[in-house]
């Protein structure tokens, strides 16, 4: 449907955006909230400088922050610039699940998942912390969505073996580095937010390919990353959202080579 034509595809795309950039505003609110212990479903948006409410006129994803220059229009304290690309990234990321999925439920879950892994990251940015009920948001969106989709027990069944599989897989590794360094290498929200990924995946071949690109984006993070601790979950939630999206065509293509 979404390729009916160029203009049509342009217009929805173009929705799809703006849709997006609001549900990345909400990610960035959220994620605050989380780690604040404020309310994330009541209360209105304020200023975390002044505590000023914040207008509708402040409220435009991207459009405030370039127009106010990165400032709080009521007491000009600076408002990170990562609230600007957080919103883009989202922006960017609903159009590309939409492209890929056209308008359907597989778009649907991307959209939510896509949410889901944005707000962990970003708490786990801030305070190296992935919050158990946006994990269980997670398997929420996987159990409700996969009744829509063909073949509704064999995706369940496959999803929750590939993901036992992968996070059990995960916990021993970590043990066994954690004894033989005397270092911590994944934390339990780690291996959980494994599980939670795995459940999206289909097959073995997608779980080698998502673990290889994580690694990669950990450590490309860790090059740019100017702390000791380096949170592993962006790495974990970017590789899953490249995987939910291209998996199947990258396996494909891999396979197709022998």
């Amino acid at each position: 449907m979404l390729h009916i034509s160029t203009g049509f595809t342009i217009y929805m795309l173009a929705v799809t955006f703006l849709l997006g950039t609001c549900l990345g505003s909400f990610s960035a609110c959220l994620a605050s909230r989380l780690l604040t212990g404020e309310s994330a479903l009541s209360g209105r948006s304020h200023c975390d400088s002044c505590g000023h409410v914040l207008g509708a006129a402040d409220l435009v994803p991207l459009l405030s922050w370039l127009f106010l220059k990165g400032r709080c229009r009521y007491c000009g304290a600076k408002v990170p610039a990562e609230c600007f690309f957080t919103e883009l990234l989202a922006g960017v990321g609903c159009c590309l699940v939409v492209y890929r999925y056209d308008i359907s439920v597989l778009s649907l879950r991307g959209i939510l998942l896509g949410v889901i892994l944005l707000t962990m990251s970003l708490t786990d940015l801030h305070r190296y912390i992935i919050p158990d009920r946006l994990q269980l948001a997670g398997c929420l969106v996987f159990l409700v969505t996969v009744w829509f989709l063909p073949d509704p027990l064999r995706v369940l069944l496959r999803g929750l073996l590939l993901g036992t599989a992968l996070a059990g897989g995960m916990l021993l590794l970590s043990l066994l580095f954690d004894k033989l360094t005397g270092k911590e290498s994944l934390g339990g929200g780690d291996i959980k937010l494994f599980f939670m990924t795995g459940l999206y995946l289909g097959s073995a071949w997608e779980i080698l390919f998502y673990l290889i690109l994580s690694c990669l984006l950990g450590l490309v993070f860790a090059l740019f990353y100017k702390k000791k601790r380096i949170p592993f979950g962006p790495a974990i939630a970017a590789a899953c959202f490249f995987m939910v999206l291209y998996g199947r065509i990258v396996t494909e293509w891999y396979t197709g080579l022998f």
